[in-house]
């Protein structure tokens, strides 16, 4: 592709993107084309059951969770086939302990479900990482844009007056030991999206039926039966943490602007419905009593952390460092040189050569003042 300059509304930039630079492997497409069809066969097949019959979303939610499953055997079956076998062991035994079904269910689904959602985080950080950077690049330059370089701007809070074609990265980050200030701050980012999210699915009376007592035994089985929700909690929170991972940033004479943060920023501009939430909450107190939705409020928490934290940590363990590494390799294709490099090093202290001759400062003159 032939280089070309475009004129934009603040400065000319570059309008040609390097050849070739894509991350995605046939692992990552086949992962994702296994999820997609997956879903799209579940999407359909509920539709045709809730037209035949009186399927409720609390019977319809398990089959959310395919898309994983088809990604998590694609995983298993390029890794190490027989290792499929393992969560079947595991499922079997707890089956003949007596644990209930949903339990059962829970802990098959986790099992295989937890490493397909992570190569589907592995595979949207390929294919989005370079595109979002390009879109940053450049957006404070170009006159118009494309729907996805709004999005960017929206998702990643831009800001206007920021010149953003310093963008830059860390390219010799590696990882030596399990980022536990980074898991931390993934998790409390999956609780913020992920309780509302549940609080809005499972307390709201028109998508689940409450109506009656809220008793232990029904709340274990609205959680164990909608489970596989919170499995894409961690889909919506996970790709994001590549970005803090490399320290995607923005260079400026100041304070440097990081990408991440304003992903952060937007999260936490988004919880505005936090309203709607606890107007859920108080409907259900009036209805099954404080200790009740506390418990129930309690369970939540404790879910959506644990399958969060699981899956925080199977991603950093097993994915995080070759897509940190793919990236890094590529960076020169992408930014070749600096955007603000300087041939003459201005404003830095030069070193004397040696042999240079001094010259006598008087020589210069003086001044005097006064009449």
């Amino acid at each position: 592709m032939r280089p070309r300059i475009e004129k934009g509304a603040k400065r000319e930039f570059w309008a040609t993107e390097p050849e070739g630079l894509s991350l995605a492997r046939p692992c990552d497409r086949l992962s994702a084309a296994a999820a997609t069809v997956a879903l799209i066969a579940t999407v359909a097949f509920l539709l045709y059951s809730s037209a035949s019959s009186s399927m409720s979303v609390r019977d319809a939610a398990p089959w959310l969770s395919s898309p994983f499953i088809a990604s998590g055997v694609t995983y298993y079956l390029r890794k190490r086939f027989w290792l499929l076998a393992a969560p079947a062991a595991i499922a079997a035994a707890l089956w003949l302990l007596g644990v209930p079904p949903n339990l059962v269910v829970l802990a098959l689904v986790v099992m295989v479900g937890a490493p397909g959602m992570a190569s589907l985080v592995e595979a949207m950080q390929r294919w989005m990482f370079y595109r979002v950077l390009r879109s940053i690049e450049y957006y404070n330059v170009k006159e118009s844009h494309t729907m996805f370089e709004r999005a960017v701007a929206f998702v990643f809070k831009i800001p206007e007056d920021l010149d953003t074609r310093n963008i830059t990265i860390d390219c010799e980050a590696r990882r030596r030991r399990i980022p536990w200030r980074d898991m931390g701050g993934t998790i409390s980012l999956g609780l913020v999206v992920g309780m509302f999210v549940w609080i809005y699915i499972s307390m709201n009376p028109a998508i689940m039926d409450l109506s009656g007592e809220m008793d232990a035994d029904n709340i274990l089985s609205v959680h164990f039966l909608i489970f596989s929700l919170i499995l894409y909690i961690p889909v919506m929170v996970l790709p994001w943490s590549v970005f803090r991972s490399l320290n995607a940033r923005v260079e400026t004479h100041h304070r440097d602007y990081r990408v991440y943060n304003g992903v952060v920023s937007t999260v936490k501009t988004m919880a505005v419905p936090i309203v709607a939430a606890f107007l859920l909450v108080f409907s259900a107190i009036g209805s099954s009593g404080y200790l009740s939705v506390l418990y129930y409020l309690g369970l939540s928490a404790a879910m959506v952390a644990a399958i969060v934290a699981s899956s925080s940590l199977l991603y950093y363990l097993a994915f995080e460092s070759a897509i940190i590494s793919d990236i890094a390799s590529r960076w020169a294709e992408f930014r070749p040189v600096p955007v603000f490099a300087r041939l003459d090093r201005a404003g830095e202290p030069q070193a004397p050569v040696p042999g240079t001759p001094k010259r006598d400062e008087s020589d210069f003159g003086g001044m005097r003042l006064g009449g």
